[in-house]
């Protein structure tokens, strides 16, 4: 018999290899995988996965578990205020609320530590993410010209946040 369930934890140094393959494999972006882990050494609190975890049994005395990385929030601190620095979720695992639990444990932590709001950036070609953020409360801030290496612009969103919230 086998149950299969995603879950949120707290990322940890053996997952960073992950982290930069679902990174690099979900963002159009020119960092690299020692930018990310910079980022995460420099951050760790504000890092989560969410894991795709198939336990099975083996036999009846002993059962295994296998955990796969499918997404992954990094959060930073930016001039006194939570920021998103990256948040990606595996294609497959799209549109099953995984992105939006993410979003909701890093912005907890943010709250723990006293920081009320939120910002992140967003390429202005990206509507599919743009909707997604706008669904959760996040407000268009301003635009930075230009942002990405590419010379694509980025819209700066930002919620502020108060509790976490609820499904």
């Amino acid at each position: 018999m086998s149950e299969q369930r995603i879950k949120i934890r707290k990322a940890v140094e053996t997952d960073l290899s992950d982290i930069v393959n679902v990174w690099k494999g979900n963002i159009k972006t020119i960092n690299t995988a020692s930018d990310i882990a910079d980022l995460f050494h420099s951050f760790e609190k504000y890092f989560f996965v969410a894991v795709y975890t198939d336990t099975a049994h083996k036999d009846t005395n002993r059962e295994w578990f296998e955990d796969e990385v499918i997404g992954f929030v990094g959060g930073a601190i930016r001039r006194g205020h939570g920021h998103i620095s990256g948040i990606a979720v595996d294609r497959e695992y799209r549109m099953k609320g995984v992105g939006k639990w993410l979003l909701q444990v890093v912005s907890a932590e943010f709250l723990a530590d006293g920081f009320d709001r939120v910002t992140l950036e967003v390429r202005k070609s990206d509507t599919g993410a743009i909707t997604f953020y706008e669904k959760l409360g996040y407000k268009r801030s301003y635009i930075v010209k230009r942002y990405y290496a590419d010379g694509e612009d980025a819209i700066v969103y930002e919620k502020k946040i108060c509790a976490q919230e609820e499904d």
